[in-house]
């Protein structure tokens, strides 16, 4: 699981995004075969998922290359060319439509959602692309010459704090839900990892392409090389962005170490869980097999008979405990790695600031 999601990352930095995507080069007849597969009831869900990943990396790219060329004076009033805001904008509409809605009724869905008219409901099961499209909708924000979310006035809040609040909304709540690992089948852990490494992970990026821009690394800077217009608002935006992350990864960093007892704790927990289980449920198998009928052997067969004679419902349960402790740690240690980068941006723009 935790695997995954780094190969995933790994194959975004790695892949070319840097040109446009290009719909025509796509066969005719395969063009077809999906429209087809759409169609139908059961693949349909399937097919919009894996169109919806096909355009995360291009809106990163262009998220990063955006918020980039807008912090420096050698654009043209610090602007993005109208040919990347265009594409920005279609590659929204059609994130937008893979999650069955219109361009307008998502921004007003995560506006809902941020300010709390809306129930976190209104997400399921789409919650982790929700928070995606957030995120690449607050970078499209940082540089387009039309504000894409409207501000009535002056107290309304920026893209950055409807991005703020909802991956905290949608963190928070997910915390309070889950319940202990071991004693609830089909934990919500995969989601939890999923919304780490994807929306969260693009924001980070996102805040890192606009810390290199306005707060250079190295010990000089060339002559030659663009200076950055200072921009108080937005270094604000970013610092009150970062603080938030940091919280909200420490509360996911507090709920994994919770989580991780002892070995033999766990083991306990798991047995008792299972033993205290009625007639259904796992506990029914781990019963029926304890019981090794031997008595059935003839019926069996040998191979069957030897397998459940060497059954061992502790050794069992002690590698489920081995594999979650495993699943934890590998997840807690990608927490704590955004957390010190986070904190390093955090020293950065303090620095800045004051």
């Amino acid at each position: 699981m935790v695997l995954e999601a780094q190969k995933f990352l790994l194959l975004l930095w790695t892949c070319d995004f840097t040109e446009p995507i290009d719909e025509s080069s796509t066969p005719a007849c395969f063009r077809a075969k999906v429209c087809k597969h759409k169609s139908t009831e059961k693949d349909g869900p399937k097919m919009r998922d894996a169109e919806r990943k096909c355009l995360v990396p291009r809106l990163v790219y262009l998220s990063m290359h955006g918020c980039v060329s807008s912090l420096r004076e050698t654009e043209p009033n610090g602007s993005v060319s109208d040919i990347t805001v265009g594409e920005m904008k279609t590659l929204l509409e059609k994130y937008a439509r893979t999650i069955g809605y219109s361009m307008d009724d998502a921004l007003s869905m995560i506006l809902g959602i941020s300010s709390g008219k809306k129930s976190m409901k209104d997400f399921a099961p789409d919650i982790v692309s929700w928070m995606s499209f957030a995120v690449f909708i607050n970078a499209m924000n940082l540089w387009s010459n039309e504000s894409v979310i409207p501000r009535t006035d002056p107290s309304s809040p920026s893209s950055w704090e409807i991005v703020d609040s909802l991956v905290k909304i949608c963190i928070e709540e997910h915390l309070t839900d889950a319940n202990r690992i071991l004693t609830c089948p089909g934990n919500k852990i995969p989601l939890l990892v999923q919304m780490v490494t994807e929306p969260i992970s693009w924001h980070l990026i996102i805040i890192q392409s606009c810390m290199r821009v306005v707060a250079p690394q190295g010990k000089k800077k060339k002559k030659s090389g663009p200076s950055v217009r200072p921009n108080m608002p937005q270094l604000q935006g970013i610092q009150r962005s970062v603080q938030c992350l940091i919280e909200t990864l420490r509360s996911v960093q507090k709920w994994l170490s919770d989580q991780m007892s002892p070995e033999e704790q766990g083991l306990d927990i798991l047995m008792s869980y299972l033993q205290g289980t009625g007639d259904e449920g796992p506990g029914q198998t781990f019963r029926v097999l304890e019981e090794k009928p031997i008595a059935h052997a003839s019926e069996l067969g040998d191979r069957i008979a030897q397998s459940l004679e060497a059954w061992s419902s502790t050794g069992v349960v002690r590698r489920i405990v081995g594999a979650e402790h495993e699943v934890l740690a590998e997840f807690k240690k990608m927490v704590d790695s955004k957390l010190k980068l986070l904190m390093s941006e955090s020293a950065s723009l303090s620095s800045m600031l004051h």
